[in-house]
């Protein structure tokens, strides 16, 4: 009811549709429900993701990531908690470990986006990462230009040999960001059992990847 009257008195406007009242309307918080699909991707394994990043899903997490709106991962915490718990029903003694941000992005920010979900959602990270040198930002990048870019810009926080590893990230594009940690964490005989996302962007051939049950 306070949460109501301080949106009358002070309104916001939605992160996922723009419209003044309240940081996510209802409407937008609906579509922020978890359809997990599974992608195979090449040298990283099966990714799972809770959402498509696009439309709403895509504002608010944008809203998180490049404006501040902590409160948004409240939100975006429970889909990505299905896609974390989905992917390791496959793998269950794997320990989860995330994509390191650049030192640069940290700072911009002030946080690491994948890190905030992972505490909302109640999930415990494995410090195996770390961002060794500064690189270029992937967006804008072809993939083959992602996978030069990439080369070498994470390194192994502590020995992994024979652990079994789920990466987490918040969003997935080509999949050259996953599959760069994923070589990392090989070379040091780590095993890589896939990652789970938040998001991925739409395939543009138009074909669906496999989806999984909602009700995990």
């Amino acid at each position: 009811m306070l949460g109501s009257a301080l949106a009358y008195l002070f309104p916001v406007p939605c992160a996922g549709c723009g419209t003044d009242g309240r940081a996510l309307c209802r409407a937008c918080a609906a579509q922020l429900t978890a359809t997990p699909r599974v992608t195979v991707m090449p040298g990283v394994g099966p990714v799972t993701a809770a959402l498509e990043y696009d439309g709403v899903a895509r504002a608010v997490l944008l809203g998180l990531k490049e404006q501040g709106r902590a409160g948004l991962a409240t939100a975006l915490a429970a889909p990505f908690a299905v896609a974390v718990t989905a992917a390791l029903a496959a793998a269950p003694d794997a320990v989860i470990a995330a994509v390191p941000s650049s030192r640069a992005a940290r700072r911009r920010r002030g946080f690491e986006p994948v890190r905030v979900l992972a505490s909302r959602a109640g999930i415990r990270l494995s410090p195996l990462l770390l961002p060794a040198r500064p690189h270029a930002v992937q967006k804008g990048l072809g993939v083959a230009d992602r996978v030069r870019n990439l080369n070498g810009v994470f390194a192994l926080a502590r020995p992994v040999r024979g652990i079994r590893v789920l990466l987490v990230d918040d969003v997935v594009t080509t999949g050259s960001t996953l599959a760069a940690v994923a070589a990392t964490l090989r070379a040091g005989r780590a095993e890589v059992v896939g990652a789970a996302v938040l998001a991925a962007t739409p395939r543009r051939d138009g074909r669906s990847s496999g989806m999984l049950s909602n009700s995990l």
